[in-house]
């Protein structure tokens, strides 16, 4: 059984995952369908241009008094 991994001049436990192995991140990406987007004014008063993609901030809002 090994009691320990050695990476570099680092001594890591022996119960430990070597990082060379990992992956830095994974994205999760869904598709996105296209509609109708919002005329520009508009758009720019919500901050995008897509309905689908329109979540506000609701703040202090959200929470329930």
């Amino acid at each position: 059984m090994n009691t320990s991994n050695h990476t570099g001049d680092t001594m890591l436990p022996a119960d430990s995952i070597d990082p060379r192995l990992l992956s830095l991140a994974m994205a999760f990406v869904p598709a996105q369908s296209f509609d109708t987007p919002y005329e520009p004014a508009l758009a720019f008063s919500r901050g995008t241009i897509f309905p689908a993609l329109d979540k506000p901030f609701l703040g202090e809002e959200a929470v329930p008094q």
